[in-house]
């Protein structure tokens, strides 16, 4: 049986990944999971995934090697998913619809981490 294609990530790529898997998924209304060895996901699972690698790749600035690091995949299946979804931005809802993700990505990982004080410490309720 093939080896899923795994390469150490790390823990900041992790949670960008995930930041913009989740964001792409609320916004699409389409559950993103990591497909199970010699399963396949959805068609519409597979474009949202397709999005989010798309996104890693135009809003965080990432090469096609590391996102397809973080999402586990080679940086040719990388490659193919962003080329897919360049092409259709043609579609005038879509473009407006990655513009829009494509800013709040932006704007949430591009920003510096906020100077929050520290908070008290709260008893658990039993």
């Amino acid at each position: 049986m093939k080896e899923p294609y795994r390469v150490l990530v790390s823990a900041d790529d992790q949670r960008h990944a995930g930041l913009v898997m989740q964001m792409v998924a609320v916004r699409l209304n389409t559950p993103i999971r990591i497909p199970a060895p010699g399963t396949r996901l959805s068609p519409t699972a597979l474009r949202a995934r397709r999005v989010s690698m798309y996104l890693s790749h135009i809003a965080l600035g990432w090469p096609l090697e590391r996102v397809g690091h973080a999402f586990g995949v080679h940086r040719q299946t990388a490659s193919i998913a962003c080329r897919r979804i360049e092409d259709a931005r043609d579609e005038p809802n879509l473009d407006t619809l990655l513009d829009q993700l494509e800013e709040a990505i932006r704007g949430l990982c591009d920003a510096p981490p906020p100077d929050l004080p520290a908070l008290p410490d709260v008893p658990e309720a039993a």
